[in-house]
């Protein structure tokens, strides 16, 4: 009992490796995407970090999000500005539909609604976008159109993705504490929803055992 009490590898302080990487991956995100233009990097270096090393709960996460980041950084830069623009002119749409709504003028709750309804479809595509970028080599606009191409093709798994930003976003609003956790989690529930997806364009492994590359896309 005290031997496997005292054991790493022991479930529980794999759990207790795991969550550390989570409050770790989480924090580092949020302090690299502030310069707003290397948010895209810092989401790509994120879903790539818990999606090979979070999820099996294994060592080597903050390795792999810097490698990632390294390398992605350039490329996601004209993404994450349109990404930002996008989401910058969806709230500006989304505050007007909601003082209409405060203030009762007919038919406001149905706009809000539908446009609601509209915006998570750039949404998704923007949940797509960096992902993909981890996974895939693209130029800079083909990762968007990439993004927006799969997030029409998985619709069901699209509207869960924004559904997980959205959340993750309300709630880091409204308190301060989930962003030592959200970023990571929602990166890991995307990787549920999307992995699936990218295996179907990611050639089999040779049999060589090398490191794994990343594919054209």
């Amino acid at each position: 009992m005290f031997a496997s009490l005292f054991n790493p590898e022991a479930p529980f302080w794999r759990r207790v490796a795991s969550l550390a990487d989570v409050l770790g991956l989480s924090v580092l995100w949020v302090i690299l995407s502030l310069p707003v233009v290397t948010c895209g990097a810092a989401t790509a270096a994120l879903y790539d970090a818990s999606v090979r090393y979070v999820r099996p709960a294994s060592p080597g996460g903050f390795v792999r999000f810097w490698s990632t980041f390294r390398r992605e950084v350039k490329g996601a830069l004209l993404p994450s500005l349109l990404s930002a623009l996008i989401l910058l002119v969806l709230t500006a749409v989304l505050r007007f539909f909601a003082a209409a709504v405060l203030n009762e003028l007919a038919g406001a709750v149905l706009v809000l609604t539908a446009f609601f309804l509209v915006s998570l479809l750039p949404l998704g595509g923007i949940c797509w976008t960096f992902p993909a970028l981890s996974r895939f080599d693209a130029t800079p606009l083909g990762a968007l159109k990439v993004g927006m191409q799969l997030a029409l093709a998985y619709l069901p798994r699209t509207l869960a993705a924004a559904a997980l930003l959205l959340v993750s976003a309300v709630l880091s609003a409204l308190f301060w504490f989930p962003l030592l956790l959200c970023p990571c989690l929602t990166a890991v529930g995307w990787s549920f929803l999307m992995e699936p997806v990218f295996r179907k364009y990611t050639p089999a492994p040779d049999s060589s055992g090398g490191p794994e590359e990343e594919n054209d896309l």
